[in-house]
């Protein structure tokens, strides 16, 4: 009985310690976007702050719902981790909707080219770009390959990748045709979801001008993308 007991509690233990690691491992899951600003050499050096501090104002406005961090490199490049990876992709399309928004008058409309790798992180360093991992491999081997898109999603799991590909190309042939009031009106959508009244009283619109954008710029459709890719993102990490 004594050792019954012995082997229960062994059994017992095993049970916790792999629930433990299971744990720690899913926690290392993460998002890595690596972006590079679009046509930056014709953007005159005096705008060049403009746009960092939209960047890294996109980034502060999702900090309540995730660490989350940005470093700029080689001038019009940067890279973000963003440790809860349901909000990876929401984050990106922000960070291209908070670009177009901030784009000064009579200027070509500012964007970015955006690779989002999901995957494991197993070095992490005060320096994004010289930390390591599946994320950041995934990230930057779609970054070299994409080619005319300004979208696109990598995953470790060949079925996600397959449900995401098609629906990103649509969302991402839709961001890239945004106004900068398009831009402004599903930026607002983005981070907490609010009412279209809401919206429109925080932005200064009446309704029916905000309405007006909202439907041109198919705000519901890319909330709608963003929520089937969060559904697949739990789905994937929880198996």
């Amino acid at each position: 009985m004594i050792l019954q007991n012995q082997r229960n509690s062994f059994d017992s233990l095993k049970e916790k310690s792999y629930i433990c690691i299971n744990k720690n491992i899913m926690s290392m899951i993460k998002g890595v976007i690596t972006g590079d600003l679009i046509n930056s050499t014709n953007i005159a050096s005096e705008w060049r702050q403009t746009i960092v501090d939209a960047l890294n104002t996109c980034i502060a406005d999702f900090s309540p719902l995730t660490p989350i961090k940005i470093e700029m490199y080689r001038g019009d490049s940067f890279q973000v981790i963003v440790d809860k990876p349901e909000h990876a992709l929401a984050a990106a399309i922000a960070l291209r909707a908070k670009l177009r928004l901030s784009t000064p008058d009579d200027m070509d409309i500012w964007d970015a080219r955006l690779s989002l790798g999901i995957g494991d992180i197993s070095f992490e360093n005060d320096s994004i770009v010289t930390s390591d991992g599946e994320a950041f491999r995934l990230s930057g081997r779609s970054f070299d390959s994409i080619g005319k898109k300004k979208l696109i999603v990598s995953t470790p799991w060949a079925d996600f990748n397959t449900a995401i590909g098609l629906v990103t190309r649509f969302a991402d042939d839709i961001i890239s045709s945004w106004t900068v009031k398009q831009a402004l009106v599903v930026s607002s959508a983005l981070v907490y979801p609010k009412t279209q009244k809401d919206m429109a009283e925080e932005l200064g619109m009446t309704r029916q001008n905000f309405n007006y954008h909202w439907s041109s710029a198919r705000g519901q459709l890319i909330l709608d993308y963003i929520e089937y890719y969060r559904s697949l993102i739990e789905k994937y990490i929880q198996k």
